[in-house]
């Protein structure tokens, strides 16, 4: 009887993440042997492994996700798989130590789901890659995979960062749904008399939310004004997208800050019969689902 491979420690592989902490890190994958669509989707893959899964309160949530993010208006797909670095090394330690091995199925999985869903993610013509919103399963399993040569991983950037809030809607989107929540980068209107200091007024571009946040302090009157309208409009745009995932956002945002996490649960993803309206809510807030999340 063969013994079981000796465990491979993925901090020896992929340099060690911070300790204790919800972090993230991006690989680049390439394929040599791809063309026409599969090539393109392929360039629309991106792989990150996870310290800690900021959703992990839910059940039977498995290890690894992949979703599709894209613009309708420009065309751009994204795919994006997460990992949790736990099933890393179990396939680290099955692939002994060979990143391209224990990785490269999973890849392949997404991109194939990728192509059986081809009809949902592309608008037209599959060169535009246009996304039209809906959210299909990229994950297909394990016998279902193609043979063929496996990509080339390597570790993108600078190596292990902090878990952001696009990781946190990828993964909420997995479980839950879209949350139509607005992050491109913010530039205020001019005003007819620019204050010194003011970063609006410089005509600066702000990330969403969290530098528009930061510069509010240092804005005029009339431009702070002008970020908290916009601020509030997109957060409510969103929650009345997906109330139940805009509240998953909330909780795994707070766990990755060390805030408070908001009261009550959100909604886990249904897998059994429908809530009733006068049920209480499956969120835990204690409410009725009518005046909760099925509001």
């Amino acid at each position: 009887m063969a013994s079981p491979p000796d465990v491979v420690n993925p901090a020896d592989v992929l340099g060690a993440p911070p300790v204790d902490r919800y972090a993230l890190l991006e690989f680049a994958v390439e394929w040599h042997d791809l063309a026409g669509i599969d090539a393109q989707l392929a360039a629309a893959l991106r792989l990150f492994v996870i310290t800690r899964d900021p959703l992990d309160w839910l059940p039977d949530r498995g290890t690894a996700w992949a979703t599709s993010n894209g613009d309708g208006d420009n065309g751009q797909l994204e795919l994006p798989i997460y990992v949790t670095l736990d099933e890393v090394q179990r396939r680290l330690t099955v692939a002994h130590g060979d990143v391209a091995a224990a990785l490269g199925p999973l890849c392949d999985t997404a991109l194939l789901g990728a192509m059986r869903c081809q009809g949902v993610i592309l608008a037209g013509a599959y060169p535009e890659l246009a996304f039209r919103g809906e959210v299909p399963s990229l994950l297909v399993s394990p016998g279902e995979q193609r043979r063929r040569e496996a990509p080339t991983i390597t570790v993108a950037d600078a190596g292990w960062e902090p878990m952001g809030l696009g990781a946190i809607q990828d993964l909420v989107q997995a479980a839950f749904g879209p949350v139509d929540l607005d992050r491109s980068a913010v530039r205020l209107r001019s005003t007819n008399a620019p204050r010194a200091g003011c970063p609006a007024c410089a005509g600066i571009r702000f990330g969403f939310p969290g530098d528009l946040a930061e510069a509010q302090l240092a804005m005029c009157e009339t431009h702070r004004a002008a970020a908290e309208r916009i601020t509030q409009a997109r957060i409510a745009r969103a929650r009345t997208s997906n109330p139940a995932g805009w509240r998953a956002i909330g909780k795994g945002s707070a766990r990755i800050s060390g805030t408070a996490e908001p009261v009550g649960s959100p909604m886990p993803e249904r897998r059994h019969a429908a809530v009733g309206r006068n049920d209480p809510c499956p969120c835990g807030s204690g409410r009725k689902y009518k005046q909760c999340c099925g509001a």
